[in-house]
């Protein structure tokens, strides 16, 4: 096992922040959003980023081992962790379809699932539906953001303090898209929004629930990261659209933001802030490895 240089998570950060810009300029000088075939190229390039920055960290600064059992907890299944794996992949689609319920009920604008019965009705959409959603808005980041920066942080800091950092820079990695034309972020009212702050600070606190679900999980990247962000993104769309067709209710990001802080201080109250588990499980399930200090 390498010894970890706390050094090279902030390098991971700056550079998915750097290659990020450098891909998104082109798209924001033109004016065009996401309009032209080449902005699109460059659009689905920018969601690759975290992840591979992330693969390329791993390969440079594990060892083989830990090489190995990086790719084995982003493709296998959890042994003995199944029910916490399922409540982890529930949560976060459970907070976004009753903070979309409890938006549309205050504000008397009734329920409107026009994208979702147009998805169940086409099958050709519906798997087109899940392919970009499982690929470029899960497997594209998390390969990165859980896979290697939330250990790195980890192996320093306790489990709140790093879910926090890593959720802060999670979030604000997408305000260019709140820039974008096209794109369901600019379509919530752009970067001078209330919208905006609540978007990053649900994000923020959104982590703090994958990292609990991800330190009870044996670590599990699949879980964690590709099922969980899968899951709540694939449930936003189907209630409120997709890409420059998505709208929600005026209200529903701050009743988000509520109902995900009341979800993670319940965690932090029952699991405590170091690690955000009684038991914290090895890759070789066991309980001996501390990744928090």
């Amino acid at each position: 096992m390498k010894k970890r240089c706390f050094l090279n998570v902030w390098l991971f950060f700056a550079s998915v922040y750097l290659v990020s810009l450098l891909l998104y300029l082109p798209i924001l000088v033109s004016g065009q959003g996401i309009s032209t075939p080449l902005n699109k190229v460059l659009m689905a390039a920018v969601t690759f980023v975290p992840s591979v920055m992330g693969v390329l960290f791993v390969r440079l600064t594990k060892s083989p081992e830990e090489v190995r059992d990086f790719w084995r907890r982003a493709f296998r299944w959890p042994r003995g962790r199944t029910k916490m794996a399922i409540l982890g992949i529930l949560i976060l689609p459970l907070i976004t379809i009753t903070s979309y319920l409890i938006s549309s009920s205050v504000e008397g604008t009734g329920l409107s699932l026009a994208y979702a019965a147009r998805l169940f009705t086409d099958w050709k959409a519906l798997l087109v539906y899940l392919f970009v959603e499982l690929t470029f808005g899960a497997l594209s980041e998390e390969l990165g953001w859980r896979g290697y920066a939330l250990d790195e942080l980890q192996s320093r800091w306790s489990a709140l303090r790093s879910s926090l950092v890593l959720g802060f820079i999670w979030a604000f990695w997408h305000t260019p898209a709140f820039l974008t034309p096209g794109l369901g972020q600019y379509e919530m009212g752009g970067i001078v929004s209330s919208t905006y702050v609540f978007f990053i600070l649900s994000v923020a606190l959104g982590s703090v629930l994958i990292t609990w679900v991800y330190n009870n999980t044996s670590r599990s990247i699949l879980v964690a990261g590709f099922l969980m962000h899968f899951a709540q993104n694939a449930s936003m769309i189907l209630l409120g659209g997709i890409f420059d067709g998505f709208t929600m209710p005026s209200s529903y990001w701050a009743v988000m933001l509520i109902e995900t802080a009341m979800a993670a201080a319940l965690v932090v109250i029952f699991f405590g802030s170091k690690t955000l588990t009684r038991r914290f499980i090895s890759p070789r399930g066991t309980s001996s490895l501390q990744l928090a200090r």
